[in-house]
């Protein structure tokens, strides 16, 4: 065989294994994007609960302050329940924006950056919910004695209700206080772990499929 015939065949060789490859790295790809979308779906049904979750509730607390416009103490009890269950449906709504936002068509490192995003919005949420949910189960405990069985907390006793606040500062102080003892280096699978449980497992599951298919790729 001559040394161009030779060239010729290495050449050829060479082309048929980077097409190969290539279609290796497609099936491997198009696999983990279909687990990686299987993955979301809990996410997106959750989000979607929550949605209407929160719109329902803003309907019922809604109807609730508007009926005790008179009364400053209700008034304040319904509207802190319906700002809370308006950030329900922002919060929802916005997760389910970003999630449709992806390109599964898009090279891995701009899917990775969108994944990122959602996971770092999901996680700062999570720390507002947290928050929040330290002062909000007292309007909540205040509607439900209202509403079900008629006792007003407030006017029987308001040194109850001033109690309860004063022990919803100690929840966020003791938040905080975990937060900062988590942030330490000597702890940072402590600090991962609280943000992987902030983020959710979906977004792990994703990220960790993302990654599979970025390695694959490194491969020689």
């Amino acid at each position: 065989m001559e040394l161009d015939d030779m060239k010729s065949a290495w050449l050829a060789l060479d082309r048929r294994l980077q097409t190969q490859e290539a279609l290796n790295l497609h099936a491997f790809r198009e696999g983990r994007l279909d687990r990686l979308r299987a993955s979301l779906r809990p996410l997106v049904a959750g989000q979607a609960i929550q949605l209407v979750a929160g719109v329902l509730l803003a309907l019922v607390f809604a109807s609730f302050w508007v009926e005790h416009r008179a009364t400053p103490h209700l008034l304040v009890t319904g509207l802190l329940l319906h700002i809370y269950a308006l950030m329900f449906i922002v919060f929802a709504a916005r997760d389910l924006y970003m999630i449709q936002r992806i390109d599964y068509a898009a090279p891995v490192l701009d899917i990775q950056r969108r994944l990122a995003e959602l996971r770092a919005g999901r996680i700062r949420v999570a720390l507002i919910f947290g928050a929040v949910g330290c002062f909000l189960w007292v309007p909540l405990v205040l509607w439900l004695f209202y509403v079900v069985l008629g006792l007003d907390i407030y006017v029987a006793n308001p040194y109850v209700v001033y109690g309860f606040v004063a022990s919803g500062v100690g929840c966020v102080a003791l938040m905080v206080a975990l937060i900062r003892w988590s942030r330490s280096p000597r702890r940072a699978r402590i600090a991962k772990a609280l943000e992987d449980n902030a983020a959710g497992r979906s977004i792990s599951k994703a990220q960790r499929f993302l990654d599979e298919i970025a390695a694959f790729a490194r491969e020689p």
